[in-house]
């Protein structure tokens, strides 16, 4: 997979593991149990590692995990890092977790058994807001999160959302705040958006019937226009928007966090992608600001 680009990566070749269905969250704007129902699934740790045995054979360095939660099942967590150690396999990984089902020591595991980085559904900075999306966390467990991999040595990186229900202006201020003060390694913000088969969907289809069953959306804009908001919060679309580039100017373009980044530089590899992710970053962050 040297063709696709991912800052995150960082050894070549890359690709990718789905080792598990569903998800043990209740999100009301999440569109997987849609796809998979409510019941989690699991494929066993030997399964698992025995794929990336042969995946390593074949060339490959990185896996990025793409289950929904790869650390819902800790058991089996704990169980494919301990396979992984012992078989002494030289694999790189990334994964998706969620706050609240990872402690401290089980990080010094996965991080013992090759995970780098892992990336977790923050979402939003104050407590109403998470509650209003039925995302079950609470920013003291985030803090404390993010606290461990620090102390720990993991990179982080943070899903963040704009125009959820309840959003303004000032909790879009507490949120910048917030991620200033957790400080994931990078993150990415998007406009909230009502997907087809999801209850925020139902909530706001009740309200304006002329989206119909959400097959005429935009697909290009996706993400990046905040969808029918107006029904969910006091935000414009044209806010949501300016708000989205407002948390990647904030976070990205602090003079600490770029000194932080550049001194962070290691190898070639580290050079690319933080030149590739930069140059995307001040393109839309900066360059658009004011459109």
């Amino acid at each position: 997979m040297y063709a696709y680009f991912n800052p995150l990566v960082r050894r070549l070749p890359w690709t990718t593991m789905v080792t598990s269905r569903g998800c043990p969250g209740r999100c009301n704007f999440c569109s997987s149990p849609s796809f998979y129902g409510n019941v989690l699934r699991f494929r066993s740790a030997e399964s698992v590692v025995n794929e990336m045995v042969v995946l390593y054979k074949m060339g490959y360095r990185e896996i990025f995990f793409r289950d929904e939660t790869f650390t819902a099942h800790r058991k089996r967590l704990v169980d494919i890092c301990d396979l992984i150690i012992k078989k002494k396999l030289d694999m790189a990984w990334i994964c998706n977790a969620r706050v609240g089902n990872l402690d401290k020591k089980t990080m010094k595991i996965m991080k013992d058994a090759g995970c780098h980085t892992i990336k977790f559904g923050v979402e939003s900075g104050v407590q109403e807001i998470l509650n209003n999306i039925h995302k079950g966390i609470d920013v003291n467990m985030t803090k404390k999160t993010f606290k461990w991999t620090h102390e720990v040595g993991l990179d982080t990186h943070a899903h963040t959302m704009v125009g959820c229900i309840g959003e303004t202006s000032e909790t879009v201020r507490r949120t910048i705040e917030f991620l200033k003060e957790i400080g994931p390694t990078t993150l990415t913000a998007g406009a909230f958006t009502p997907y087809p088969g999801t209850e925020i969907f139902e909530m706001v289809k009740k309200k304006d019937t002329s989206i119909g069953d959400g097959t005429d959306s935009d697909l290009s804009t996706l993400h990046t226009q905040g969808y029918h908001s107006k029904e969910l919060c006091d935000l414009s679309d044209e806010q949501v928007g300016k708000a989205v580039r407002k948390i990647y100017s904030s976070f990205y373009l602090r003079p600490s966090y770029v000194f932080k980044r550049l001194i962070s530089i290691r190898s070639f590899t580290d050079i690319r992608r933080l030149l590739f992710a930069g140059l995307e970053v001040i393109s839309f962050a900066a360059g658009r600001d004011d459109e």
